[in-house]
């Protein structure tokens, strides 16, 4: 009888244990490297692109799949990074390698999103590598990493890639961070789609700086140029996002790279951030404004009521 006890207890903790494993998947990092293995072994291009859609295209995950598309990825591009930029690959491997013992890390962020959230639905993670232009982004349900980039930071070789780049690998939050930002995503009403046309630059701000919002709620603050050059020019920022923020132009603010107007990238996401981070404050409960925040509507009017809620003045 005990014997029997113990089995079905020892069932039941299986099992539990087992629906609570988070679904991480670096299936695609290990096929990479086989990939590139394999191309390093000829000169011949089109055994190259062969060895690169065999050993890991064609071999994706679901998710690498939803990033092939999402982020045009072919056995060609691929094939130029390699052979251009053979220092950063070298030096990033090791990083990439590394991924499987974020898992403890991730499982942390997801338990402080339960907390904060109560209708918080855990993604999938996806661990690929991209043609490096870009770091995350996400699918339905599926969060989808560009190690490559998100591995990267100060130490990692950049010398061969533009500044931009440089720039980001330098003050680089890391990966845990990269996915805190993303599963907000997941979270958010219509995901990170911005081109509905329904919305206009401040509700397209609002949705990606809502996510470092979380992300420093749910793991750490993040330290991206942005947010340090935000910080220091609040009040001038500010002025200027006030003069476009109806409208749908997004160049001087969002994913402006090296063409950002002063130099800095992405500022929409610090004006984000800090509407976001004055709407919470100013909120006596806590859990209804995160509720509030990832089920706002991004229309026009929607999230100009949010900014008026928020209380936020630079």
């Amino acid at each position: 009888m005990k014997i029997e006890i113990f089995l079905i207890i020892t069932f039941i903790s299986s099992f539990c244990f087992s629906q609570n494993k988070l679904n991480i998947y670096t299936n695609d990092i290990d096929n990479f490297w086989i990939a590139f293995d394999s191309i390093t072994k000829t000169n011949n291009e089109l055994k190259q692109l062969n060895f690169l859609q065999k050993l890991y295209l064609d071999k994706a995950t679901d998710g690498l799949n939803d990033f092939i598309v999402s982020r045009e990825h072919t056995a060609e591009r691929h094939l130029d990074n390699i052979k251009n930029y053979p220092k950063f690959w070298n030096s990033i491997r090791p990083k990439t390698e590394e991924i499987k013992n974020y898992t403890l890390k991730i499982e942390k962020v997801f338990k402080n999103y339960h907390n904060i959230y109560p209708d918080f639905k855990e993604p999938e993670i996806y661990f690929t590598i991209g043609v490096l232009n870009s770091g995350g982004t996400t699918s339905p349900n599926k969060i989808l990493i560009g190690s490559e980039i998100a591995c990267a930071d100060k130490n990692t070789n950049a010398s061969e890639l533009n500044d931009w780049l440089e720039k980001v690998f330098k003050l680089n939050n890391g990966v845990v961070a990269m996915v805190a930002h993303e599963i907000g995503h997941t979270q958010q009403k219509d995901g990170d789609s911005e081109d509905d046309g329904k919305s206009n630059l401040l509700g397209y701000c609002i949705r990606e700086g809502m996510c470092d919002f979380l992300a420093e709620l749910t793991y750490q603050k993040i330290s991206s140029p942005y947010m340090i050059y935000g910080k220091e020019h609040r009040k001038q920022l500010w002025t200027e996002f006030q003069k476009e923020m109806l409208t749908q132009e997004t160049k001087n603010w969002l994913y402006n790279g090296n063409d950002a107007p002063n130099g800095v990238a992405d500022l929409g996401y610090f004006m984000g951030y800090e509407i976001c981070k004055s709407y919470y404050k100013n909120s006596k409960d806590k859990k209804k404004a995160i509720d509030e925040m990832l089920k706002l509507e991004y229309n026009a009017k929607s999230v100009t009521e949010f900014l008026k809620k928020s209380k936020y003045n630079g």
